[in-house]
């Protein structure tokens, strides 16, 4: 079983990922996955920091102008802008983890790259109230609220852009998860539990 999790900034979809791993026996991604693609991908951490989750424009116009360009002899990824070769390195680990057994995968468009896969379940945790993840932060990050608040429209900006630039579609939309849930309307932990729930149903 594999898991997916997209999450709002400061709706504490990491946190209830990280406790749905201990609690299913599961292997925990987030950080974890920036980490394992650069020693297997020997490339330096701090350029797959700088570009984890960011993005600007169109991959599929930047592949297109990558093809278009390209000779018989040269492969189309030297072509392509390093961040892209970042993403699609992180694509191929993705897909790796995936075959090495039960796994909850943060973000990192992780639901469109393995689509195709049998036995996953795309979440999305997002929160309707927004003093709700502005608090989380201020407790959680020491954050003081004017920068809890600067800093969630940036991730959120940030996370929106990448998904919708390397997948086509739009991030936190409903027809790419399989469940969408509220946190603040739930709470944390009975978020964790509902979750929880749901994968004993759909297993």
């Amino acid at each position: 079983m594999i898991l997916t999790i997209g999450r709002e900034f400061g709706s504490g979809g990491k946190y209830i990922g990280e406790r749905l791993a201990k609690e299913l026996n599961m292997k925990f991604y987030d950080a974890e996955l920036i980490e394992r693609v650069s020693q297997e991908r020997n490339i330096d951490i701090h350029l797959l920091n700088e570009n984890d989750e960011k993005h600007k424009k169109s991959f599929w116009y930047t592949l297109a102008m990558a093809s278009l360009s390209m000779s018989d002899s040269v492969n189309s990824l030297t072509e392509l802008p390093s961040d892209d070769k970042y993403f699609i390195e992180q694509a191929k680990v993705i897909e790796e983890i995936a075959d090495e057994g039960n796994a909850i995968i943060i973000g990192r468009c992780s639901n469109v790259i393995l689509k195709n896969r049998k036995n996953i379940i795309n979440l999305f945790v997002y929160s309707s109230d927004e003093k709700f993840k502005i608090a989380r932060k201020m407790e959680f990050a020491g954050l003081d609220e004017k920068k809890a608040i600067k800093l969630m429209h940036k991730k959120d900006k940030e996370r929106a852009a990448y998904y919708n630039y390397y997948t086509n579609q739009t991030w936190g939309a409903r027809d790419s998860y399989d469940l969408l849930v509220d946190s603040s309307k739930l709470g944390i932990e009975n978020t964790i539990q509902f979750i929880k729930d749901y994968v004993k149903y759909k297993k």
